[in-house]
């Protein structure tokens, strides 16, 4: 356990829960590939969020999600008002959504949105689909999840540029400007099937947008959105070559936005996080066409938090938000839902209240 120091939260106890950095270990019916680890936070981060919270007044119990955890949360998860969970694991649509499942049985509160929304928003091609009902627009697609799920897209498909990507990773994982850009049929048939080798939930198929990419996010309660930032890297794709965990490669920047494509995005956030719904804090990504015209890509419900790379922390910074207010905000969001419906079964039944 970790002593608080002074500050509003005094009293309370926050469980922080974390993937260990370092490699998953290979065994013979278990091979994980050279990305595996890549949405994982390092040390550095790690403990900065730790002190962040203790900065804030909270004690602190350590979770990480190694051979001790069960015993750990078996022995201190009653003692926590609130947990914070910046666990990715891996190879499940489900996996942001582990820590969130687990808080629900126990009865206690947590930081971010439902297992749910999670889970869901982890598959693209199926937010990609709830956009389209709400008139969000969203690049033409398909996912592919089989060789014949790809020969049965129409070849007319293809015959302008089209982008790969996996269905259900973050951190750019899987994503190349030297593979993911495909200029014919063929060209994609075969990186397809080398993607679905290392992605096997599924590929995503779609027409390339070559403009400018933005990105937004909400955070807190009542809903606070943040400013519209834009993204720019060296090779024009925002893949795993420019979001490393060791220090922030993207330019990001502010920049007066045309109200057209303002609107589409405040609007579309602000619709998508309602309608789903979301909790506490999201990022949503999109990215323009050669005329200008913005569309839809994908929603973050984990968010990095990062101080030294992360997006969202220099969203609130540029509406004077800094990086323990952030937290604040997050914990004080999360708190108002401390004897919500979604915990009452966890507190009757685990807490034998």
């Amino acid at each position: 356990m970790i002593k608080n120091s002074s500050s509003s939260f005094i009293g309370k106890t926050l469980g922080f829960v974390y993937d260990v950095p370092g490699e998953l270990k290979n065994f013979s019916f278990i091979q994980f590939p050279d990305d595996a680890t890549n949405e994982w936070e390092n040390k550095s981060t790690l403990d900065s969020m730790v002190q962040t919270w203790q900065s804030l007044g909270f004690e602190v119990i350590l979770f990480p999600l190694d051979h001790t955890f069960f015993k750990q949360w078996e022995k201190y998860s009653t003692s926590c008002d609130l947990i914070h969970s910046v666990v990715e694991g891996f190879g499940s649509l489900a996996r942001e959504a582990w820590i969130p499942s687990l808080c629900e049985l126990s009865g206690i509160a947590y930081i971010g949105s439902s297992p749910f929304a999670h889970s869901l928003c982890m598959s693209k091609a199926h937010l990609k689909n709830i956009c389209e009902r709400l008139n969000i627009p969203t690049a033409p697609y398909h996912l592919i999840q089989s060789e014949q799920d790809f020969l049965n897209i129409d070849t007319n498909f293809f015959n302008s540029r089209i982008f790969l990507k996996p269905n259900a990773e973050g951190s750019g994982m899987g994503v190349d400007a030297s593979i993911s850009i495909c200029d014919s049929y063929v060209q994609a048939h075969q990186f397809v099937n080398q993607f679905l080798q290392k992605y096997p939930e599924g590929i995503l198929v779609e027409k390339y947008l070559q403009g400018d990419e933005y990105t937004s996010a909400i955070i807190g309660t009542p809903p606070q959105f943040l400013p519209i930032a834009q993204i720019e890297v060296c090779d024009g794709v925002y893949g795993a070559a420019n979001k490393g965990k060791d220090a922030m490669n993207e330019k990001v920047t502010f920049p007066k936005l045309n109200e057209k494509i303002k609107k589409i995005m405040v609007e579309g956030t602000q619709k998508l996080f309602a309608t789903i719904p979301l909790h506490d804090f999201v990022r949503m990504d999109w990215k323009c066409d050669e005329q200008g015209e913005v569309y839809f890509l994908e929603a973050n419900t984990l968010a990095g938090l990062s101080y030294n790379y992360s997006v969202l922390p220099l969203m609130a910074k540029e509406v004077g938000i800094d990086y323990k207010e952030l937290f604040k905000i997050l914990s004080e969001s999360a708190l108002t839902r401390a004897q919500a419906r979604n915990l009452w079964y966890g507190k009757s039944r685990l807490h034998q209240l």
